[in-house]
């Protein structure tokens, strides 16, 4: 066959997942000995070849890979993730190698735990969810397992990061919000232990602190970057004594949970309250949803992770890691607008 089979056109023709179809070709996870049967089976018509081939590595670190890379995400049920699988798959396929998905939170330590099962059958790792010092990092770093970090920073300067420009991000939706009126803004961030959170939220106060405006910290909420997450906080927020005119949320799903509140509340949007978020996921240019969002570069992003690791794992090891920062933009749609009359308060 002349056409270069992929994993994606292995997984269509099992009738399974794509992670499913990495799992068994790497021959790793638990899976039910028919759905391996029939995933082999399809890689054997389609004449696939093995992930275990040879890798083209400079001299310093001229041996046998597996071809495979792990790739730790948070569960995908968060529409971000998808996007982002999506195109690190494809970068990663083009450049040679298959991808093992570790879905889980870094926080809940279960990650770390799949991860060392599956250490010895990885040659690199891009790990989406670090947290501050995250100990998965660490302990890829004391395995010497090339590593690369993709959308958050473990904040430590001891791996490659490729990430957006997190503290803009923060200008930019706040310098809309305040530019339309808004002084009572309400926050729904995601949890301080990330470090989109920390440079987001860093970024929208020093445009408050620009403008003379005093953070009031009952407008402040951390939660997870869920939709769950966005509707309880947002819910707070909205039955306060005084609440917010607008709110600027860590992320589009966080925005979608505060949007679904707001109609709880009976509220309109944009015309009683604004909000704004940050991604600008597929979904969030709907019609129906119509968020206004700061737009990060995901396929960008994951692209640039895919080259990294590749990187590493030829040349062995990475001699300077170095953050590779992409740059954030305003998306203006239909969830904010001007403050109310009556109730722009300095």
């Amino acid at each position: 066959m002349s056409e270069r089979i992929t994993l994606r056109n292995i997984a269509d023709a099992a009738g399974v997942s794509e992670s499913t179809a990495s799992r068994a070709l790497a021959g790793s996870g638990q899976l039910a000995d028919s759905t391996r049967s029939k995933i082999m089976d399809a890689a054997d018509r389609l004449g696939y070849q093995s992930p275990s081939r040879k890798i083209q590595l400079s001299q310093t670190a001229s041996f046998d890979r597996r071809g495979i890379v792990g790739v730790v995400v948070a569960a995908l049920h968060n529409s971000f993730y998808p996007y982002l699988v999506d195109r690190l798959h494809d970068e990663l396929d083009d450049l040679g190698f298959d991808m093992v998905l570790i879905i889980d939170e870094v926080t809940r330590d279960r990650a770390s735990r799949k991860l060392r099962s599956l250490i010895d059958t990885l040659d690199g790792v891009v790990v989406t969810t670090a947290t501050i010092g995250s100990p998965m990092v660490e302990f890829l770093k004391d395995s010497q397992k090339p590593t690369v970090l993709a959308i958050r920073s473990n904040m430590r300067d001891n791996v490659p990061v490729t990430e957006s420009d997190n503290f803009m991000a923060g200008v930019e939706a706040l310098r809309h919000l305040v530019s339309l009126g808004h002084r009572r803004i309400g926050f729904l961030m995601g949890p301080d232990t990330t470090s989109t959170t920390i440079g987001r939220l860093k970024g929208a106060k020093s445009v408050l602190h620009d403008c003379g405006i005093e953070l009031d910290e009952r407008l402040l909420f951390h939660t997870e970057f869920t939709h769950e997450g966005g509707y309880s906080a947002c819910m707070q927020l909205l039955r306060l004594s005084s609440p917010p005119t607008a709110m600027f949320c860590a992320n589009d799903v966080i925005a979608v949970g505060a949007l679904e509140a707001t109609q709880k509340m009976g509220l309109r949007v944009p015309q009683d309250i604004s909000v704004i978020g940050v991604d600008d996921i597929p979904m969030e240019s709907w019609e129906m949803i119509s968020l206004t969002t700061i737009r990060q570069p995901i396929g960008e992003i994951g692209s640039m992770a895919a080259k990294l690791i590749s990187e590493a794992i030829r040349k062995g090891s990475i001699s300077q890691p170095k953050n590779y920062i992409f740059p954030t933009s305003l998306v203006v749609r239909s969830t904010t607008g001007p403050v109310s009359g009556g109730e722009k308060a300095e």
